[in-house]
């Protein structure tokens, strides 16, 4: 495809690969010639909501001194380059309309211009926890290295649920995220809404009657409320028109979360943490159980910083880096004069068993997408992400256990800047749990709210662009909600209803049955298994 389909010209391609050069060779002057260039789309399919997505893949090679252009064409090793392209997809009116009242781009174009390298700065040393942006133009492109080059991916084929040690590693980054945040507002003595004025201005939950994102809340709690007939136990029961009466005033309590927070401290929050904006790095689990353990019969791997593993593997581990450099982006090749030779495909892993000795087990994680990022406590971050991509079940077994792991992980991140995490949470330990406490209702509206549109089918998803609606917007673009994609999707994919209930049955209980004892005992009953158990064993 040529790049000026979507509004790219080579000398936009010179300058960013400028900056890639900068940015990992630490060459400010660096001379090179492009060879070649071309943009693909990453994907048939449609793969995010509010963006379309690209490869730019660009053969270069570095000028010679003293050389002739045939001489260096005949001598010079060629370089491949792979970037990853956001554009705002102007081929579908209705959603670029969307996308720019909602400023979402130019929400995400500030903070990769201005906020995140920032951050980076903070945590330099450190495993990269987001990914670098090298190019933006005006508010409707962002161009960023790709990291799938660098061996990283979106885990798929899993429900768009993670497991247990996906979600530690994932949390480890959000503590990365949220600390760098700290740190950056204790080195400036600035809170980073006013170290960066109206960078953060909410933009997903917009308590104003003429903004498209409270039209589209208002139609998202019919699209609910429908789901909610449609369940069985709720269904049957006398209580549904209490249930929903209710369920949109618990809903609309989003636009008080979604602020700043009086009582708790505020950090920067990346706002749409789920499984398509987490990124994954793997490593090989040892297959000889012998080489894990030492003299004493202990476990030799121990938890550290991942600043410790590198202090203690020193050059080795510089020399790794060197090497994943140019077998990645940067790969050097004998001389070509075709067109552009694609990369080796960097192929999504099969998962399989983590624990499996020869396995693979992710290593780290970086976040993507900071198009709706606010100044939030870290609660409101940790739940919304836990809820988004866990069952119900999953949680009542893991959740104390993740939130240990995230406050384990911050308060590492801080000891190596020999700050208390109680400049976070006042009490410690006890006010990160009060502020779990006091945002777990958030998470639950978050993921409602979200999840029940980017948790549809693909090929719907691509039906809506191709008739230019808006999925979970039905009120705008139907005669009738019952027309809305979102029902078409809970009546014919057995996924999305199953996910739809687990999360609506939840709310549900967490603030709307818990108000009436009978009906709160009633549903306990007949959810819990050993609770059904004890009972009536208890009555024989």
């Amino acid at each position: 495809m040529d790049p000026q389909i979507i509004g790219l010209v080579e000398n936009d391609i010179v300058e960013l690969v400028k900056c890639y050069i900068q940015d990992k060779r630490n060459r400010v002057n660096g001379k090179f010639r492009l060879v070649s260039y071309q943009v693909r789309r990453l994907s048939e399919e449609p793969v995010g909501y509010l963006g379309d997505h690209y490869l730019l893949d660009v053969n270069l090679r570095e000028k010679m001194v003293h050389y002739s252009p045939e001489e260096e064409e005949k001598y010079a090793e060629e370089e491949y380059i792979s970037f990853f392209l956001k554009v705002i997809p102007d081929d579908v009116p209705k959603l670029a309309d969307y996308i720019k009242e909602m400023g979402c781009f130019r929400k995400e174009i500030l903070l990769y211009k201005h906020v995140i390298p920032r951050l980076q700065d903070v945590m330099i040393g450190t495993r990269p926890f987001v990914p670098t942006a090298y190019f933006t133009k005006g508010d409707r492109m962002i161009v960023f290295e790709n990291l799938k080059s660098e061996s990283y991916t979106i885990v798929e084929n899993t429900k768009k649920l993670l497991d247990l040690e996906h979600l530690k590693v994932a949390l480890r980054a959000v503590a990365k995220l949220h600390a760098s945040s700290l740190i950056l507002e204790e080195r400036s003595k600035t809170p980073i809404p006013k170290l960066f004025v109206g960078y953060l201005n909410e933009n997903a939950y917009v308590d104003d009657d003429d903004h498209v994102r409270k039209i589209n809340l208002e139609n998202a709690i019919h699209v609910l409320c429908e789901m909610i007939k449609r369940i069985d136990k709720y269904a049957r029961s006398d209580k549904l028109d209490e249930i929903l009466q209710k369920v949109p005033n618990v809903i609309r309590k989003i636009y008080d979360f979604s602020k700043p927070s009086t009582i708790f401290r505020n950090v920067l929050n990346h706002g749409d943490l789920w499984c398509n904006n987490l990124m994954f790095r793997y490593e090989m689990i040892p297959t000889s159980v012998d080489s894990c353990i030492n003299t004493e019969g202990s476990v030799r791997r121990k938890v550290t910083s991942d600043r410790e593993d590198q202090t203690v593997n020193g050059k080795d581990a510089n020399v790794s880096n060197n090497q994943q450099l140019y077998v990645s982006n940067g790969e050097h090749r004998g001389r070509k004069r075709s067109s552009i030779k694609k990369p080796n495909p960097c192929e999504v892993l099969n998962l399989g068993n983590w624990s499996a000795p020869g396995a693979c087990r992710p290593s780290s994680c970086i976040l993507i997408d900071f198009q709706i990022a606010r100044y939030a406590p870290p609660a409101y971050d940790i739940l919304s992400f836990l809820t988004s991509t866990t069952t119900q079940a999953f949680r009542k077994q893991y959740l104390d256990e993740l939130l240990d792991v995230y406050y384990d992980a911050l308060q590492c991140e801080l000891d190596w800047f020999h700050r208390d995490v109680r400049e976070l949470f006042l009490n410690g330990f006890t006010s990160y749990r009060d502020s779990c406490d006091q945002y777990q209702l958030a998470g639950l509206i978050d993921s409602v709210l979200y999840r029940h549109v980017t948790m549809l089918p693909m090929e719907l998803v691509a039906r809506c662009r191709e008739e230019h609606r808006l999925p979970g917007t039905a009120g705008s673009h139907t005669k009738s909600v019952k027309m809305d994609i979102c029902l078409e999707a809970w009546s014919q994919y057995d996924e999305y209803r199953t996910f739809m209930t687990d999360l609506l049955s939840d709310l549900i209980f967490l603030n709307v049955a818990m108000e009436n004892y009978e009906y709160a005992f009633e549903y306990a009953f007949e959810k819990y298994t050993d609770y059904r158990n004890s009972m009536s064993g208890n009555a024989r």
